[in-house]
């Protein structure tokens, strides 16, 4: 009797993991409908737009008065949020409420992101290392990846073209990662490895940008040495990568 009453226990147990596990999974798949409106961040005003799950190029509209309803599942990782003349805005779906209001900043500037003279500068399909992974959306980088020491993204097949030219770099989304000391990242150049600084920016530790959003009016530049010889590194030290945004542009 003892021994039939044991195994009736473990299947119990068994019938209830199993039980647990299934609606887990549907927990996981079942889709949570949220209106999601977009506004400009300065006069608050409802703006059109299109709202993007993931790296899906497959956007939901939002109009004025007709919020987009995205369907969001605990898979998802972040939404994407444009319209046109405004900087995109990617959102974690851990940080979104039931039914959002996205605020975008528009871009007017004289050497920003829609200076027509500004060429993108794709980081997907470098080499990455460290515990880095990077996600490509147009010339959007997404930066994930738990950086216990040094870790980063490198390319040493960019040729020489880029001798003499300024590299433009914009940062969003800081705050989700956490950086050692505030130093968000460093640049280097040429097979030495040499460390490139900022035109416009004083380093921390007399090397890595510190953690900060970058204003969409003004990117963080870099000139681009006449000794350039095609390869060009990002570096992290301990970091926590999540969803960092890295823009990059030359002229």
């Amino acid at each position: 009797m003892n021994l039939k009453h044991e195994h009736a226990i473990i299947i119990a147990a068994i019938i209830g993991l199993i039980g647990a596990i299934i609606a887990a999974l549907i927990m996981a798949f079942k889709p949570n409908i949220i209106k999601i409106t977009i506004a400009d961040i300065e006069t608050k005003k409802i703006i059109n737009g299109e709202v993007f799950i993931d790296a899906s190029d497959d956007g939901k509209p939002s109009y004025i008065d007709n919020p987009a309803e995205v369907k969001i599942r605990r898979i998802n990782r972040f939404i994407r949020v444009e319209s046109k003349g405004y900087q995109s805005k990617i959102v974690p779906v851990k940080n979104i409420e039931k039914s959002p209001i996205i605020e975008l900043e528009a871009v007017f500037c004289e050497i920003c992101k829609s200076d027509e003279d500004l060429i993108p500068l794709s980081l997907g399909g470098w080499n990455t290392w460290g515990g880095i992974t990077v996600t490509k959306i147009e010339n959007e980088n997404i930066i994930n990846g738990q950086v216990r020491n040094v870790g980063g993204l490198v390319n040493a097949n960019m040729g020489t073209d880029l001798r003499g030219k300024t590299l433009y770099l914009f940062f969003s989304n800081t705050g989700a990662s956490t950086f050692d000391a505030d130093r968000m990242v460093k640049l280097t150049v040429n097979q030495d490895d040499r460390l490139f600084l900022p035109d416009n920016r004083n380093p921390i530790f007399g090397e890595y940008l510190s953690a900060e959003n970058t204003s969409s009016r003004r990117g963080i530049e870099f000139t681009i040495p006449n000794d350039f010889d095609g390869k060009l590194g990002f570096v992290f030290y301990r970091a926590n990568l999540k969803d960092l945004k890295i823009s990059a542009y030359y002229k």
